[in-house]
């Protein structure tokens, strides 16, 4: 079976990398149609480049690993791996009793199936329903100050869209998200309630590591755009974005 190390640097072997891109932007384009669509070619690359960085970390470097390991990413968000919302994923990448990169790939792969099915429901209606709501969000009715009730708005809105997910998560994982969220925004002096709802919110939906995940450069150009002072403007220009980007997923 065919490795695709990257710090394998004779022609060969970057020919055969080249060759498993090209292979991967087709496997994307024909399994994940909307995913390609979506984003295009070029972001579908660089999401792929990326996956096969992280994957060869934990010792996954066949083609057949690093193919699952690229599905799980475009499901999961590309910093599942690290994500505080999927503590198993972890765990089973560093799993040290797991010998074998066959054996660790599959047993990460079962579970996540397990997770999808369960929080996505059959044909994916959960999921659809919570796109929806999403639109239901009082976004408007939120205040741009901080608020010390910030933890109780955040997840009684998360439970509002997506019930299913919130159930799996548990009180815990979403109590230790919502905290994650909020010493994460504040890097992008993000800190007031609104600000908070939206930025977690995104977390929720698009994994943990949003704001630096190739599959969403929007997030990434807003929340880095310097001209961007102003937590108002910020937010606001996130906010449009962020529905932009729903509004392709639900047409």
């Amino acid at each position: 079976m065919l490795k695709i190390r990257k710090e394998q640097n004779d022609e060969l072997s970057k020919v055969a990398l080249k060759r498993f891109e090209d292979d991967m932007v087709i496997h994307i384009k024909k399994y994940f149609p909307k995913y390609y669509e979506i984003m295009g070619e070029p972001t579908v690359r660089k999401v792929i480049r990326y996956s096969i960085e992280r994957a060869e970390t934990y010792g996954l470097t066949t083609e057949r690993d690093v193919c699952l390991y690229i599905n799980l990413v475009f499901l999961l968000g590309s910093n599942f791996d690290t994500d505080v919302q999927f503590p198993w994923a972890a765990a089973t990448l560093k799993d040290e009793m797991i010998k074998g990169s066959v054996i660790r790939i599959d047993k990460l792969y079962e579970i996540a199936m397990d997770y999808l099915g369960r929080v996505n429901g059959d044909n994916n209606i959960y999921l659809a329903l919570a796109l929806r709501k999403i639109r239901e969000v009082p976004f408007g009715e939120f205040s741009y100050a901080v608020s010390e009730d910030v933890v109780r708005k955040v997840i009684s809105q998360l439970k509002n869209v997506w019930p299913e997910k919130c159930q799996y998560l548990g009180n815990s994982i979403l109590h230790q998200l919502v905290q994650h969220g909020i010493k994460s925004a504040r890097r992008y002096n993000i800190t007031g309630e609104k600000g908070l709802v939206l930025y977690i919110g995104l977390m929720f939906m698009l994994g943990s590591g949003f704001d630096n995940d190739p599959q969403f450069p929007w997030a990434t150009a807003v929340l880095r755009n310097e001209v961007l002072t102003e937590q108002s403007a910020k937010v606001e220009r996130l906010h449009t974005e962020a529905m932009a980007f729903l509004n392709k997923w639900l047409t």
